[in-house]
């Protein structure tokens, strides 16, 4: 039987030995029972488990909660007849299988994961006219014993057990209970035998969907329903599709949880009946994947079929009626009831009744179908089980304890698999900005003036369509007129402003005579004046955009200062009354004397257009409700599409975090009006469908955000049920409308104002109903969701009653707000899954109502991977479609909330196993980012782990070593993300939660919380339950000394990054603790140990200096001790080193510092470094054979005297150089007098301790001439050393700019420092140039010929990446490189240190030159200016993500060993040659050719 499903795993239950390939995968794997990739050539066994030989090596995937019976495919095993994996309980499992061999014997096969030992206590049943029996000897296992002749009992050995039966032994089944007699447990199915068929039946299949009803029970009517051991296993993607559309079929109701659970459970009861009924798996497949139309349609037909079909025809017995037991008619008819899903109404006593009929024809007795139905299964075994505990061997078993339920990992669903680079987002969505092109605003100016004028102390900018805008200013005049209202719009049309004033409430009020402009009449008969717009011809209003003239127009009005006005209230309307403006359903409003808190705000920075209209809108409106906020925000997404707020992401993020106030009760939700449901629920819709718009047309974080505002706001739709509803409720119940009670205070609340705080409300009286009365229980669950008794004391309609229980009514009421919670949470909770799955019914497609069915029928199940593994395959189905469908959106972040909310419960509890957790929640993850590309190589890498690592099992070192190293990315990735998030959100969080006046906690932790509550926390969390237990394997302690020194003291200091210190000069011994570190910073003066939580490369330039300086560099991998460390800051202490890694420390007297203080402050007495300055040679280039002292430095001749001294397979590049003293005479050239006089004074303000001036030294030099000369020379050089010269003035440019850069690196930062920590005059630096042909690099590598972590000069150590060698030495691309290590008399065997974790690489992928400083302090002793300058290339240097987990390097060992060992022999080659431990950089190019592009003495 096979079949095609999302859910399938892609090993089937029941086959042996199936073997298949990943895309990805390298070699043959098997999946054992647990579900982890087995190596093809290993079944090493992970833990003791009792099991058969033939399933040695077998690949046989078990389903825990759902896997019963499979009949095995005739295609894969032909000598399989029957299989059933049965529950034993406590998570244990029992397998018993039946196989007919060649001459038709009876194989019967039992195996168990029970530990201990166990004992089977069996015997047969069924042949004709005897029961329970026992076998003949002949067939006995080995070791077997009689009991009491009424069992027999045999011992598990390795294999389990195996009983063969002759094929003429009529038995039809084998039946057992197991023991563990070490333990006394007994382990049987609720009390029942485990039932083996072992004479097994032909299945009778029933013709589904075809025929009227009457033809159907007539082809069916001498059917009999099978057995459940008969039918086949159920899998869980039908289970899950089938409860989908129970759930459809019956309206999508609002479920509580255990609800769901049962519901599912129902699905599968109904499935095993159809199947029993004679349907096939296929058939039922069919039904699912043709939708819910015809699931309604089968149910009807199979109950037609056997509820209303004849009974078949039985002769009488001794010439009567046939006597048939009621109670056995009652039981099954109940069983087959459950089983069917108890359906409502259903009578399945007929059906009952016909089948047990036919049995007793067919030869049974009502003793026989009695204990077929296990009535009395369970006095039988107790009868049994009686007996065997008076036995010496058989102990009396322990009674069953019922525990807690315990959140496991458990076993995922088998789901498919994804490439995860699939999963990376490649928006093919425009920027807004190329979408629409921004143009000026005629009203920018003007804005900008009232913002910037002391004189206007209020302002707004409107939009009134058509991308037309109105601003409103409110200005101060003089004494007789205070105020003068100023209204501009660039709006086309003959505009009216209607309007009338506030006198300090909330009234509309008829404006005085005296207000009125000689332009203003009052409307006759009403409360309102009008006047009419005029051309603005003030000079401000002269506004020029493309060349034309636009036209404004204005309306100005004069405040008296005795008018006594508050406000101005207006609309505005067109000349023929035609049209009608407003502020998004309400009036505009203009406070005369409102506070200035557009002023105010400045205080928190500069504020954007977009935050000030906010802004003003919160704290200038007199009203001010949710549905006020919602219609606003819709207003400004639209203006975001149409390019009026740039850059989208930042305008995005501003209304998320203005929407996030709102949700979390920051920002008021009503203020001086109230909001009926309908008028609420409809500015939800617009908003929520405007998001969903705006969504997709976005990309990146822009579009992230958009998702994010969902979260905020509930979905609205149908908000009037929410009125209508209560009032139905009190009504349907009798509970009168009486003032003072809890009921009608609720009931006006809703009426009234309906909020998100009714959700919490509803399920706080709900749990006040179920618990009889318990006010506790309200209280605790108004507390779950934030609400106080004091918010419910200040709504417009308060709540202040406490709740009455009504007993008579408790299970109506019950129902009936279960039922209101759904109408609330429909309104009000967007991402409430059951609100979610129900509204988004008609958009999920089939692929993933499987999953989705799953997800909603096991909210609370322990097994947490399941749901999760389910959830994230839901979401990948309706990812495609999450801009097409508001719903799908809502449905998607209810899934990932699933996701994260399963993983909080399990990760903590799941210890090392929860590794199994990780690639569903890194889908997730990647399914929630939009820059997502990072997060889907970290999923690469992890799925492309051995699978002790990924399942939490006993990895070898090198396992964990290589899973580390993914732990590192995923780590790094997890940080890059919430960063991101954290530094986008930060500011505009601030500044508007000040502006609004939110609490202090509310503003401080924004980001964070939102980080916290995203699906990358529950990515960390599963980090730390699962890094301990890996770095532990790896052999890795929690610190990694890149620079050893045993034994240093000095104060600690905690500083944020340590380039911010680089420059400082500390007279005291200290110690950083370094909360970022890159590894290329310098060490500051007086610096005697860092420590930080980056660990950059061994060869990073900071990791070397560290060691030449002699001073500790530490790194660790674990928060606690950086804790700890920190509690210690600006203390001293004693830090202490092992040679096996560990770090230690303790606290010390200042006093102790002494001895230590005087070592430091050597420096300052030994004499200084001086560096001859070499003279130029005259010669603008010379070549290879020229390369000699005080002509180039020590790269250029290291290169040279290698020539001819290495073997064939290592090469040398084609090079050439710019000597000493080139940039001098370039610099004396009369084309760059006026620059070199700069330069001058630049360098001496550098020296005399103006650090700023070296940026201007480099910026002058980068503007410096070439003179010609030099050009023609260096063309002919290239020439005639191999190296193809540029080909056009556009490549000369290039080359002249990456020379220029050479030589401007002089003046970095970093080598000044340097060069002042050793008395050596920055200046007195020389830089020859060395000019090689870039070689398109593979691989990089660094080779460092004696161990500089151990000192050992005995033994290489090296590291390679992907591409460039500048990401090993630049300290631009964090984690670490590929690092082995090769004893020098065993070179061939390579040991691998650290496996890469890089997320990128260098690359150059253009034919290119470099230009590689070349200094005369680049082997100076106590200086060493290796890595202080700059080598650059003519062709763009850049960035890409790497995949290491499918490069050869790390997916074949042969070829990595051999690349490895090569590597090793290169350094060791030059070591010798050179006769000095040297520092080697070089590439491997496509071919795998090595090539050493520099070499210098290792310092």
């Amino acid at each position: 039987m096979t079949y095609s499903s999302p859910l399938q795993s892609k090993v089937f239950e029941g086959t042996r030995g199936l073997v298949f390939k990943h895309p990805l995968d390298k070699g043959n794997h098997s999946y054992s029972r647990d579900g982890f990739r087995r190596s093809g050539s290993s079944q090493r066994r992970c833990w003791d488990r009792q099991r058969a030989s033939v399933f040695l090596g077998t690949a046989n995937r078990t389903r825990k909660n759902y896997s019963s019976i499979k009949h095995i495919n005739a295609a894969t095993d032909a000598s399989v007849a029957y299989r059933r994996d049965y529950d034993a309980g406590k998570g244990k499992r029992v397998t018993a299988e039946t196989i007919v061999s060649d001459d038709g014997d009876r194989i019967v096969r039992i195996e168990s994961d029970i530990p201990g030992k166990l004992l089977l206590h069996w015997g047969l049943e069924g042949n004709e006219g005897e029961g329970w029996r026992l076998p003949g000897k002949e067939v006995w296992p080995e070791g077997t014993v009689e009991y009491k002749r009424r069992a027999l009992q045999t011992r598990f050995g390795d294999g389990g057990v195996e009983i063969r039966l002759r094929n003429d032994d009529p038995a039809r089944y084998l039946n057992f209970v197991v023991k563990d007699t070490a333990s006394g447990e007994w382990y049987d199915i609720n009390g029942s035998n485990f039932h083996v068929p072992i004479s097994l039946v032909d299945e009778s299949k029933v013709s589904v969907g075809s025929g009227s009803a009457d033809e159907m029970v007539q082809q069916n009517q001498k059917k009999v329903l099978l057995r459940e051991e008969e039918i086949p296993s159920i899998p869980q993607d039908l289970s899950g599709v089938w409860s989908y559309m129970k759930w459809e079929a019956s309206g999508c109701p609002n479920r509580s949880q255990e609800e769901a659970d049962r519901e599912y459970q129902n699905a599968i009861r109904e499935i095993a009946m159809f199947l029993r009924q004679g349907c096939s798996l296929n058939d039922l497949q069919k039904v699912a994947e043709d939708g819910v139309e015809r699931y309604k349609a089968f149910a009807r037909e199979q109950e037609m079929m056997w509820t209303q079909r004849p009974m078949p025809a039985a002769e009488p017995q001794d010439g009567g009626d046939v006597d048939v037991d009621q109670d056995v008619v009652n039981f099954r008819a109940y069983l087959m009831w459950e089983q069917a899903g108890k359906p409502d109404g259903a009578d399945f006593g007929q059906a009952a009744r016909a089948e047990i009929v036919q049995l007793l024809g067919e030869g049974k007795t009502m003793e026989d179908i009695r204990h077929d139905m296990n009535m009395a299964g369970a006095e039988e075994t107790q009868h049994v089980r009686e007996e065997a505990q008076r036995d010496d061997v058989v102990e009396t078993p322990k009674e069953k304890q019922v525990d807690e339920v315990q959140y496991t990992v458990g076993e995922g669903i088998g789901i498919r698999y994804r490439n995860p680079l699939d999963l990376i987002h490649r928006s093919g969505a425009p920027r807004l900005s190329e979408v629409h092109k921004k143009t000026p605003k005629p009203l920018q100016p003007l804005w900008k003036m009232a913002r910037e004028d002391e004189d206007c102390i209020w302002h707004r900018v409107y939009s009134l369509g058509s991308k037309s805008e109105m601003l409103v200013s409110v200005w101060k005049e003089g004494d007789e007129h205070p105020y003068k209202l100023v209204l501009t719009t660039d709006n086309p049309s003959e505009l009216v402003m209607h309007w009338g004033v506030r006198k300090g409430g909330r009234s509309w009020k008829k404006p005085d005579v005296a207000l009125l402009s000689g332009d203003s009449d009052l409307v006759p008969d009403g409360i309102a004046a009008e006047t009419p717009f005029k051309s603005c011809s003030d000079e401000e209003c002269h506004i020029e955009i493309g060349g034309s003239i636009v036209p404004l127009q204005r309306v100005e009005l004069s405040v008296p200062g005795n008018a006594k006005v508050s406000a101005i209230s207006f609309v505005l309307r067109s000349d023929d009354g035609s049209r009608w403006w407003k502020d998004g359903g309400s009036d505009f409003l203009a406070p005369l004397l409102a506070k200035d808190a557009s002023k105010s705000v400045d205080e928190v920075g500069e504020v954007d257009e977009l935050s000030q209209t906010i802004i003003d809108c919160e704290v200038k409106s007199g009203a001010w409700t949710l549905m006020h906020r919602f219609n606003k925000a819709s207003d400004l997404l639209e203006d975001i599409v149409q390019g009026r707020f740039e850059p989208a992401e930042k305008a995005m993020a501003t209304i998320f975090v203005w929407l996030r106030y709102s949700a979390i009760r920051q920002l008021t939700w009503q203020r001086n009006y109230n909001t009926q449901p309908r008028i609420l629920g409809a500015a939800q819709e617009r908003l929520t469908h405007k998001i969903s718009d705006v969504y997709s047309s976005l990309q990146g974080q822009a579009k992230e955000f958009a998702r994010l505002c969902l979260t905020t706001v509930g979905r609205g739709g149908n908000a009037q049920a929410v009125r209508d509803e209560i009032l139905n409720i009190m009504h349907r119940n009798k509970v009168k409308e009486v003032k003072g009670t809890w009921m009608e205070e609720f009931h006006q609340k809703l009426h009234n104002n309906t909020t998100p705080d009714d959700v919490g409300i509803c399920e706080a009286y709900i749990a006040f109903l179920k618990t009889d009365g318990d006010i506790g229980a309200y209280w605790g669950t108004l507390s779950d969701h934030g609400i106080t008794r004091e918010r419910l004391e200040s709504f417009d309609r308060p709540i202040v009653t406490l709740p009455e229980f009504m007993g008579d009514k408790k299970e109506n009421l019950i129902r009936d707000f279960e039922n209101y919670l759904g109408i609330l949470k429909a309104t009000h909770s967007g991402a409430d899954l059951q609100a979610s799955a129900s509204a988004a019914s008609d958009f999920v497609p089939a692929s993933a109502k499987s999953y989705l069915g799953f997800v909603l029928g096991q909210q609370n199940s322990s097994n947490v991977l399941s749901l999760m593994e389910a959830a994230v395959e839901c979401r990948a189905e309706i990812n495609g479609m999450l801009g097409d469908h508001r719903e799908i959106m809502y449905l998607d972040l209810a899934l990932e909330n699933i996701v994260r909310a399963a993983a909080e419960r399990g990760a903590g509890a799941a210890g090392s196993s929860a590794a199994s957790l990780m690639t569903p929640l890194l889908q997730n993850l990647a399914l929630s980012l939009e820059n997502n590309e990072e997060i889907c190589y970290c999923l690469k890498a992890w799925q492309d782990l051995d699978d002790e690592v990924k399942h939490g099992g006993y990895p070898s070192k090198d396992q964990a070593l290589r899973g580390m190293a993914v732990i590192e990315r995923i780590r790094r990735a997890l940080a890059d993300a919430s960063d991101t998030m954290v530094n986008t959100l930060q500011d505009i969080s601030s500044l508007l939660g000040n502006a609004f006046g939110c609490e202090e906690w509310s503003v401080q932790l924004f980001a964070e919380e939102v980080v916290r509550g995203g699906p990358a926390f529950a990515v960390s969390l599963v980090l730390s339950s699962i890094e301990q237990n890996l770095r532990s394997a790896a052999e890795m302690g929690a610190w990694q000394v890149i620079s050893p020194v045993e034994k240093t003291t000095g104060k600690l200091l905690m500083v944020p990054d340590l380039h911010v210190v680089a420059d400082e000069v500390y007279k005291k011994p200290t110690i950083l603790l370094a909360s970022r570190v890159t590894g290329e910073e310098e060490v500051p003066l007086g610096v005697v140990g860092i420590l930080s939580g980056d660990a950059p490369d061994v060869l990073s330039h900071l990791s070397v200096r560290c060691r030449n300086m002699k001073a500790l560099f530490g790194a660790c991998h674990e928060a606690e001790p950086l804790e700890t460390l920190e509690e210690l800051n600006e203390k001293y202490i004693t830090i202490t080193t092992n040679a096996a890694g560990a770090v230690s420390w303790e606290e010390v007297d200042s006093s102790a510092v002494a001895s230590s203080e005087s070592a430091s402050n050597d420096a300052k007495t030994k004499k200084k470094l001086s560096v001859a300055k070499p003279t130029w040679c005259k010669e603008w280039s010379i070549g290879i054979d020229s390369f000699e002292n005080g002509v180039v430095g020590a790269k250029s001749k290291n290169l040279a005297s290698l020539r001819g001294k290495l073997p064939e397979w290592i090469s040398l590049p084609s090079s050439i150089a710019l000597p000493f003293g080139s940039f001098e005479a370039a610099m004396s050239s009369p084309i760059n007098a006026d620059i070199a006089s700069q330069l001058e004074k630049s360098v001496k303000d550098a020296r005399n301790g103006d650090t700023k001036a070296l940026s201007t030294c480099r910026e002058l030099i980068m503007g410096m001439e070439i003179p010609e000369e030099v050009q023609k020379d260096l063309a002919q050089t290239m020439k005639s050393n191999g190296i193809s010269a540029p080909k056009d003035s556009d490549a000369w440019y290039q080359a002249f700019r990456a020379l220029k850069a050479v030589w401007a690196s002089k003046y970095n930062e970093r080598a000044f420092t340097s060069t002042k920590r050793v008395g050596l005059d920055f200046d007195d630096v020389t830089m020859a140039v060395l000019v090689q042909k870039v070689v398109q690099a593979k691989y990089a590598f660094v080779i460092h010929t004696t161990n500089p972590m151990t000192g050992d000069e005995d033994e290489i150590y090296c590291e390679l990446v992907k591409g460039m060698g500048e990401s090993i030495v630049s300290g631009t691309v964090p984690g670490s490189a590929l690092a082995f290590t090769a004893k020098k008399n065993d070179l061939e065997n390579p040991k691998i240190v650290l496996y890469p974790s890089k997320s990128q690489g260098m690359f150059v992928r253009e034919e290119s030159l470099i230009f590689r400083s070349d200094s005369n302090g680049e082997d100076l002793e106590g200086y060493a200016g290796a890595g202080l300058y700059d080598s650059v290339t003519t062709a763009v240097m850049t960035q890409e993500l790497v995949d290491y987990s499918s490069d050869q390097i790390l997916t074949d060992p042969e070829f990595a060993k051999d690349i490895m060992s090569r590597v090793c022999k290169t350094g060791a080659a030059i070591e010798k040659s050179l006769k000095s431990p040297q520092d080697v950089e070089g590439v491997i190019d496509p071919d795998n050719v090595i090539t050493v592009v520099q070499t210098r003495p290792q310092m």
